[in-house]
């Protein structure tokens, strides 16, 4: 008799209430409608459906709760099927029996787009996992089967759509590979377009049970909880940027000290409950940090190093000051990237190529010393200068002629010594419109960048940018804190 875990045998059963009773019990697909979720390794937090796996760890596949009458239970997973970059994110799996080649099998799908689009659906059957580095589209891999148009066989709520055709398995395999292969744009206004995926079924054409080995393969996909690191057996040399989950470790990655802010805790919720989920864990001697900081910008690549290697450090000054950690528990490595996770070109590449990896594991005695590899010389911390929202023309970018002398005093404590570059970035409150907010820091940092080149500072300008409102130093809900958020920094970088 083959056993299962209840809550699973639940849910297999839910969504094979959509079939006819003869194919009932069948499914050579696991948690076929995603509703099991399970708690990955690394975080200790509810991270994906049980039995599905990420391709690449860069762009996972998310899934989100509806109450849509599909009949397929509440939870569906998304992906993305077209946009303007080469990004994709696929769901994989393992059959828990193996098909045999040269017979027939049906595969239907519950599947919803964007936009009231009619969903496009690939497949891909092999005799093993596919992991990948980045997220790019699997375009060098030839669909088995797809789901198009002309499959459709029932309309749904909500733009859902039931899809299904019958195809000759062409040799045993034993692994699912779901998304959408082809490099192509996106077909929706003002953004990438995605499939929704509500349950999934792969049964063969000829009436059989299920295989003797199904309950294991079950246990075993139950079991499989990294969602965030790739596998170390299935990592290449290649595979140049790529974490790898260790024995015993967890693996958090954070977009920088913005999270430790009540606006980032806000923005990056999961990140947060992760990290708070290790200073909860954490005792004096009980677990090392590893923490690396990654910077790639095409514009300043120079000072990646150095840039990388400030992030690292201002989230150990946290982890210290704030969270009391041991000094001696955190190791600090600066890596330098030439190559970034995505194409820089891309909109919103930036953020998603500069963030802060932390590494943490229990101390391993036996272990040999780490031999250091790529670590750079930490540089001296930089220097922030203030220029307050006073020295401006009220909610105007330009300047106040009026106060330049007291904006010289503050120039004049500008280094100018061989090695100085300097970050300006802007702020403001959170009074207003978004985009007028990021467009006001921009325009601020940039007309204080120029008075700067007038007073002969050009050449130590690295970059100008405008965060708007998401970086506040100070709670906006008061209105001194409203107004020492508005502000240009100057980060004055020395080698």
């Amino acid at each position: 008799m083959i056993k299962m875990r209840l809550p699973t045998l639940f849910h297999l059963m839910t969504g094979m209430l959509l079939l006819p009773p003869a194919a009932r019990a069948q499914n050579l697909l696991a948690n076929p409608s995603f509703e099991d979720v399970n708690v990955c390794i690394e975080y200790y937090a509810p991270c994906a459906p049980v039995g599905w796996e990420n391709v690449s760890p860069a762009l996972k596949m998310q899934y989100n709760y509806h109450t849509y009458k599909n009949k397929a239970g509440h939870q569906y997973i998304n992906l993305v099927s077209g946009s303007v970059r080469d990004e994709r994110n696929y769901a994989q799996t393992r059959l828990l029996c193996p098909m045999r080649k040269g017979k027939r099998y049906r595969i239907m799908a519950i599947v919803g787009a964007t936009q009231r689009l009619e969903p496009e659906v690939d497949f891909y059957l092999s005799k093993d996992y596919v992991f990948r580095e980045n997220a790019h589209v699997l375009n060098d891999l030839k669909p088995t089967v797809t789901l198009r148009k002309a499959q459709i066989t029932k309309p749904l709520e909500k733009n859902f759509y039931r899809m299904e055709t019958v195809f000759t398995a062409e040799d045993d395999f034993t692994h699912l590979l779901v998304g959408r292969m082809e490099l192509r744009q996106s077909r929706a206004s003002g953004g990438p377009e995605f499939i929704f995926l509500d349950y999934l079924e792969l049964v063969p054409e000829e009436q059989t049970d299920l295989c003797a080995d199904a309950a294991a393969i079950m246990d075993s996909l139950a079991h499989r909880r990294l969602r965030h690191t790739l596998p170390g057996q299935h990592v290449t040399r290649q595979m140049t940027n790529v974490r790898t989950a260790k024995n015993g470790c967890m693996d958090v990655e954070i977009p920088g000290t913005d999270l430790f802010t009540a606006v980032g805790r806000a923005r990056y919720p999961l990140a947060a409950s992760r990290i708070d989920s290790l200073v909860q864990r954490y005792q004096p001697g009980g677990l090392r940090l590893r923490i690396t900081g990654y910077f790639f910008d095409p514009a300043s690549q120079r000072f990646d190093s150095a840039l990388s290697a400030r992030e690292a450090i201002d989230a150990r000054e946290v982890f210290i000051n704030d969270f009391a950690f041991s000094p001696r528990d955190i190791k600090v490595v600066t890596l330098q990237i030439s190559t970034p996770r995505y194409d820089a070109a891309s909109p919103g590449a930036k953020a998603r190529n500069n963030f802060v990896g932390i590494e943490v594991c229990p101390p391993d005695i036996s272990a040999p010393p780490e031999t250091p590899v790529a670590v750079a010389e930490i540089p001296p911390p930089p220097d922030t200068l203030l220029i307050p929202d006073v020295l401006f023309k009220f909610d105007r970018h330009e300047l106040n002629p009026a106060l330049f002398s007291s904006l010289d005093t503050l120039v004049d404590k500008i280094p100018r010594a061989e090695g100085t570059t300097l970050a300006l970035i802007g702020h403001t409150d959170n009074a207003g419109a978004d985009d007028y907010n990021l467009e006001l820091s921009l325009r601020r940092a940039e007309a204080l960048a120029a008075y700067l080149r007038k007073k002969g500072l050009g050449d130590y300008i690295l970059t100008v940018s405008g965060e708007g409102e998401k970086r506040p130093a100070h709670p906006n809900d008061s209105p001194e804190g409203r107004r020492r958020n508005r502000r240009v920094e100057i980060i004055i970088y020395k080698q």
